[in-house]
C-alpha cells in the first residue's frame, strides 16, 4: 500500500458526490469543526501515508542498507533524521506525525473552503467511480481494517477530500475568484517556464523474435535486442544531422524530415508534439536535452547507456511565444494555474485552518506511527 496518495491522486480530475454541508462518519471522531467531523479513521489514514512517505526518504539516505534492510544498523528507521524534499530535517516519529498533522489541517481548510465558496462536484460521474473503488476496498480492506481504516474513511480521506481540494482550487483561481488569476500574469507565467518542442526517434539496436516452446509445450516468442555496428550508428547521426540542418536554414519543417526518414529507412515513426514545465533538477534524459536546446533550435541527440537500448532523437524546440492560444483553452489555463499557483494554495490552506476553531481528539494520541513497522 506504499505511495497510495500518489496512486489516488491521479483521480484529481474526477469527481464523488457528497454533502459537503456536514460529514460525520463515526462517534470517534480527530479533528471537528463546525463544517466537518473527520473520523479517527481519516487520522489514522493520514499516518499510515506519511509514514510510507517517511520511510521512502528514510531510504534514500545514505545511512540505509538495502541489502541488509537497516537504517543505520536499525531495522527500524523511526529514530533517525530525515530531510524531505522541502529542506526539513527531523526525527522520522517527528516527521510523520507532523505531516499527518497537516494533512488533517488541510482536510478541515478544504471543507471550509469548499462550503464558503460554493464549490461543487459533479454527481453523473460520482457514483460510477464510487462502484468502481468500492470494488477496489474488496482487495484492500484487509489490509486498512486491521489500522482502523473503514471504507468511509478510505473514501474520505482518500478520494473525497482530494477532490474537493481540486474543486476549491479551481473556485479559488478562476474568473471572478478570491485569487482570480489575470491573463497577463497567467501568459507571462508560461512564457517563462513552459517549453514546446517536437522530436521523433530511431532505435540503435535491430530486435529479433525468435518462437519458443516451455517444458509443458506452451509456444511463446523472445525478443533478442542486437545494437548495431558504429558504422550504422555513423549513417544515423550523420542523416540526423542533415534533416537538423534542413529544419535550421528553413528549407523543411521537422515534418518533412520525418516523412524523408520514414521514406528512407522504410520506417514508421511518429512526431511527438508537447507543451509542458520541463523541472530543472529532471532526471529524465530525454528533457534534460529538450532544455538545452534554445528556442528555434533543432538538435541530434543519442540517449541510452546500453547500446542495446540507445535511440537516437531529432528534437526542435519551438518558440513558446508561438503558443498564444495555449491558456485560451480552459483545461490548459487550469493546468497552468496549478503550475503557478499551488504552493501558494498549500500555505492559503495552512493559513486557513489555522484560523479555524478546531477540536482535537485524545484519541489520536492511540496510534503512533511504530503501529505500521510489522
Amino acid at each position: 500500500m506504499r505511495n497510495f496518495t500518489k496512486i489516488l491522486c491521479a483521480v484529481l480530475a474526477l469527481v464523488i458526490a457528497l454533502s459537503a454541508a456536514s460529514c460525520t462518519l463515526t462517534k470517534q471522531y480527530s479533528y471537528k469543526t463546525d463544517d466537518v467531523e473527520l473520523s479517527i479513521g481519516v487520522y489514522i489514514y493520514y499516518l499510515q501515508n506519511a509514514y510510507s512517505e517517511a520511510q521512502t526518504l528514510a531510504q534514500k539516505s545514505d545511512k540505509y542498507d538495502s541489502e541488509a534492510g537497516t537504517y543505520d544498523g536499525s531495522k527500524s528507521f523511526l529514530k533517525m533524521e530525515i530531510t524531505d524534499d522541502d529542506g526539513v530535517t527531523a526525527v522520522a516519529e517527528d516527521w510523520i506525525k507532523d505531516k499527518a498533522a497537516e494533512y488533517m489541517n488541510e482536510a478541515v481548510a478544504v471543507y471550509h473552503e469548499y462550503n464558503e465558496l460554493g464549490a461543487t462536484l459533479d454527481e453523473a460521474s460520482a457514483s460510477y467511480y464510487e462502484n468502481m473503488y468500492e470494488s477496489y476496498w474488496d482487495s484492500i480492506s484487509e489490509s486498512y481494517e486491521k489500522y482502523g481504516i473503514s471504507y468511509d474513511s478510505f473514501i474520505l480521506a482518500g478520494i473525497t477530500i482530494p477532490l474537493m481540494r481540486s474543486a476549491v482550487f479551481e473556485k479559488e483561481y478562476s474568473e471572478n475568484g478570491p485569487h482570480a488569476v489575470a491573463d497577463d500574469d497567467l501568459q507571462k507565467f508560461f512564457n517563462e517556464n513552459y517549453t514546446s518542442y517536437k522530436y521523433f526517434s530511431a532505435n540503435l539496436y535491430t530486435s529479433e523474435e525468435t518462437p519458443v516452446t516451455d517444458a509443458e509445450g506452451n509456444e511463446s516468442t523472445e525478443t533478442t535486442d542486437t545494437a548495431m555496428s558504429d558504422d550504422e550508428v555513423k549513417g544515423y547521426q550523420d542523416n540526423f544531422k542533415k534533416y537538423a540542418d534542413q529544419i535550421s536554414s528553413g528549407s523543411k519543417t521537422i515534418s518533412e524530415v520525418l516523412d524523408a526518414y520514414n521514406e528512407a529507412y522504410g520506417a514508421e515513426a511518429t512526431l511527438t508534439e508537447d507543451i509542458k514545465k520541463i523541472d530543472e533538477d529532471t532526471t529524465d534524459e530525454l528533457e534534460k536535452a529538450i532544455s538545452a536546446l534554445k528556442e528555434g533550435e533543432t538538435k541530434s541527440v543519442i540517449i541510452g547507456d546500453d547500446a542495446n537500448t540507445r535511440q537516437i532523437y531529432l528534437i526542435y524546440r519551438a518558440p513558446i511565444s508561438d503558443e498564444k492560444d495555449y491558456t485560451k483553452d480552459s483545461n490548459n489555463r487550469l493546468s497552468v494555474i496549478s503550475e503557478m499557483k499551488t504552493d501558494e494554495f498549500n500555505d492559503l490552506l495552512q493559513s486557513i485552518a489555522a484560523e479555524l476553531t478546531v477540536t482535537k481528539s485524545s484519541a489520536m494520541n492511540s496510534y503512533m506511527p511504530s503501529m505500521f513497522e510489522n
